[in-house]
């Protein structure tokens, strides 16, 4: 995997092309953020652009779509923590996408944008209470199911290394990527740490870089959150020693 900005992509196309080309996928970044995914068309997908067959009705993506949404349906619950309001999306598969909202309707135009599905409100149900309870109030891993289904092989691979990160202790971005055999795509697990779609759950906030920067975090309070966590897990003396 390659990531490269939206200058160079505008700077260095050809080359961008041809590391497309040559089968590498690649990450299109602007501030920092990825926005798109190169990836090289095979025989069938060029047969269907030239035929104006949408991809959209592809053989193959819509059976995958149904797959997906075969996981639903998605209720929500809102949890009060002195961070502000956290809202909980889950399904069967377990707890999909969570975040930080101003309002249960902000939280729903965001979810359905990840889960390509609508959720509904309802009550925690005890398991997710008491998980998020001891995610930000006791420091506790959540060890149960999550539903990871909308994330890629990499993302997913960052994402478990993430859930063995005990409190108190911090990882680098790098040894991060080592731990998940690239060890050249620190920028890589940056990205997939902001694209972590269970914070406190999964615990992004514990990988910081190699500098001693904190380093973002995806969280409604960004940095500010990130520094306090990290200090109530008592992990500050340990990032700045």
């Amino acid at each position: 995997m390659r990531l490269v900005s939206t200058a160079d992509l505008k700077n260095h196309t050809n080359e961008v092309l041809r590391t497309a080309l040559a089968g590498e996928r690649v990450i299109v970044t602007r501030h920092g953020r990825p926005v798109v995914s190169l990836l090289r068309i095979d025989e069938d997908g060029l047969d269907r652009l030239v035929s104006g067959t949408s991809a959209a009705h592809a053989p193959g993506r819509r059976d995958r779509r149904r797959a997906q949404t075969a996981l639903g349906p998605f209720d929500y619950a809102s949890l009060p923590l002195a961070i502000g309001a956290f809202y909980v999306a889950y399904g069967p598969a377990g707890p999909a996408f969570a975040r930080i909202a101003s309002s249960s309707a902000a939280f729903e135009r965001d979810a359905a944008r990840y889960l390509g599905a609508r959720v509904r409100s309802a009550s925690a149900p005890p398991w997710l209470s008491g998980a998020v309870e001891a995610a930000f109030r006791k420091h506790e891993m959540f060890r149960g199911p999550v539903d990871l289904t909308r994330v890629g092989p990499f993302e997913r691979d960052v994402l478990a290394v993430l859930r063995r990160i005990p409190a108190g202790a911090v990882k680098t971005y790098g040894e991060v990527a080592k731990a998940v055999g690239q060890p050249g795509a620190a920028r890589a697990v940056g990205a997939a740490c902001a694209r972590n779609p269970l914070p406190l759950l999964i615990p992004c906030h514990r990988v910081v870089r190699s500098d001693g920067g904190l380093g973002g975090y995806s969280l409604r309070g960004g940095v500010a959150l990130k520094r306090r966590l990290l200090e109530a897990e008592g992990a500050l003396p340990t990032l700045l020693g």
